[in-house]
Order: structure tokens, then sequence, then C-alpha cells
């Protein structure tokens, strides 16, 4: 482990830091000047920057393991966007309060080689064609747990759909979202992230940007799903259709997620449905399959014969619910119900 480097002039923050260090049987380096900051700012320690040298270091380019520190007297008050804007620029994957963060840093400062499993419950939604429905079943699970009074995580996987926000209604609402986290590592810290992310209808959210579509490291998704199992109670996924990169499954996989497979009650969603499950069978030890009915023609039952599985659950057909998604709402009517009982179900097994 490379010697992790302090910078900054501000003289609290320095004891406060080399009092945590030293708690935790740490070297710490300690560098007071932006004149020696640069010789520093190449190497793959991880740089703590004070927010005294934020605007300094513009002039540098971004560099990865780092995370900019500020003593804040007013424990209850929200680290400044300015400020977020400004280390964001620099390639910062944690903008943290001290000494409110006093926990996330003594453990950063002094990693064991691997956090101990967290609780949360963990599951991804997937679609086997267009249109399935896995968004909206993600969302519903989503609400579900939260008006069970869960702490719930929503995270969109799906970059190349428009974003998560917009089924929720929550385009406009600041935070950070994925351009801001693909090349995050390293603990993260729940007092700072968790405040940075919108949280749409209760449901704090990592959503896909229409703006910027970057695809995430898999340090990234390891660090993220790391600390989704420590600092919620239930984790929900939305896949959508893409093929995902082995650096994603690998993290899931690290997590135990299984996935449910959304199908529609059509001939050629039940045909992409028996594709997925063989194809997937490999990646995805833990397949479950989630009929959403939309031919009357057809009954669950029918579709687990086709298949050769049992059937998870099934959604009813309800068209309040695209209503809804239009105006950024949630599922409400049968279709929350059905949500709902799903929840549980899963909940309780």
């Amino acid at each position: 482990m490379t010697t992790p480097v302090l910078a900054t002039a501000d003289p609290i923050v320095i004891d406060h830091v080399r009092s945590l260090a030293s708690a935790g049987n740490a070297q710490l380096q300690l560098v007071t000047s932006l004149a020696d900051l640069g010789a520093h700012w190449w190497s793959d320690s991880l740089l703590l920057l004070g927010s005294d040298f934020v605007e300094g270091a513009r002039g540098f380019s971004k560099r990865r393991n780092l995370a900019v520190v500020q003593w804040q007297f007013d424990g209850s008050a929200d680290i400044p966007s300015g400020l977020w804007q400004s280390a964001l620029l620099l390639g910062a994957e944690h903008v943290v309060a001290l000494p409110k963060a006093d926990d996330w840093l003594a453990e950063r400062l002094t990693p064991v080689e691997q956090l101990s499993r967290g609780t949360a419950r963990m599951v991804a939604i997937a679609g086997t064609c267009g249109g399935s429905g896995a968004s909206t079943l993600a969302l519903g699970l989503a609400a579900a747990a939260e008006k069970g009074g869960h702490r719930v995580l929503l995270i969109d996987a799906d970059l190349a759909g428009g974003g998560l926000d917009l089924l929720m209604g929550a385009e406009t609402q600041q935070g950070v979202r994925w351009p801001e986290l693909a090349f995050t590592s390293g603990r993260m810290s729940a007092e700072t992230f968790i405040p940075a992310l919108p949280k749409p209808h209760g449901i704090a959210l990592i959503s896909a940007s229409r703006e910027s579509r970057v695809t995430p490291t898999q340090e990234a998704w390891q660090s993220i799903l790391e600390f989704a199992m420590h600092a919620f109670d239930v984790v929900v996924i939305d896949l959508g259709r893409q093929e995902l990169p082995d650096s994603t499954h690998a993290a899931l996989h690290h997590c135990a997620t299984p996935i449910w497979w959304v199908v529609p009650t059509r001939i050629r969603a039940i045909a992409a449905a028996a594709v997925a499950l063989k194809h997937s069978s490999t990646q995805w030890p833990v397949q479950d399959i989630i009929v959403r009915k939309v031919d009357r023609s057809m009954s669950p039952n029918d579709i687990g014969r086709a298949l050769g599985t049992s059937i998870r659950a099934s959604l009813p057909e309800d068209s309040g619910v695209v209503a809804a998604a239009e105006q950024g709402l949630l599922p409400k009517g049968e279709y929350a119900k059905a949500c709902d009982a799903i929840f549980r179900e899963w909940w309780a097994s």
C-alpha cells in the first residue's frame, strides 16, 4: 500500500487527519504548499486534497484516487455545490466534510483487504424485448420497498435508455449521475454521497444521463455496490436490454445478485426469453421470470410451460402505468398492488 498524501494548509484539517491516521497506525505524507503539490499529483497514492487547495489545483489534469476534504463546523450543513463541481473537474471521487466523515476517512486511511458483506437485498431487472416494462417494474419494486420503510437505492444500468430520472419526473432534479461516478473507486462516504444523489419519491437514484454517456469502470461498480450493500436495505438495478460488460457482471456476482426477466405475453417475447435464459445461465446462476400480461389469450402458465421453468409472479395489464410514466409519477392501482406483493414475497424469502 502506498502512503496517503494530505495536501492542505489548514491547521485544523492537518491536526485532525493526522490524529485519525495515528489512531489507525497509518502513515501519512503532508504537503502544505501548492508549489509542492505537483510532485504528488501523478502518483498512485490516495490524495486527500484540502478544499483550500482546490482552486489552486485547477491547472492540473484529472487524476484518480482523489478525495477533497474540508472542515465544517456546522455538521448539519451540506457541502457547497460549487465545491462539488470544482472537485469533479479534478477527477475527485469523493468530497467529504470533517469531522462528520471521520468514520469513512479513518477506514480509508487504513484499508482492509476486503469489506465485510453488507445486509442489503439486491435484485437486477431486465427485459427480454423492447417495451417489456423492465424499468417500470424496477421502479415499482423500489417504490414498494420505500413504502415499506426501507432505505432504497435504484440504479440505472441502461446507459442508452435516456435516464430513469425521466420516468420518475426527476430530470431537472439536482444531483450526481453516472457521468460523475463512472471512475469512482475505493470506499465511499454515506454522509456525503447519499445527499449528493437525486431522491425522487424518497428513492435514492443513480441515473444515466442524456448529456454524456460513459461506461462505468469495474472499480466504479464495485465501489458503488459495496457501498450500497452497507448503506441501504434494498438495491434494485434496471439492466435494460444492453449486453453488460464483463466488469459489470463481476461486480454484480460479487454481491450474489439474482436477475428477474420481464416477459410480456407475446410470442416474440417468449422466444426472446428462451434465448436469454439459455445465454445467461452461466452469467446469472439465479434467474426468475416475471410475466407481464398484454395478450389475454396467453396465461402465465402457458409461458412457464413454453420456457420450461416456473413463473415467479405476474403483472396485470394496466393502461394507467403508461400515463403515470409520462407524468413522472409512480405506478398506481392494480400494478402497484402487484409490485407490493412481489416485493413482500421476495423480502420474506
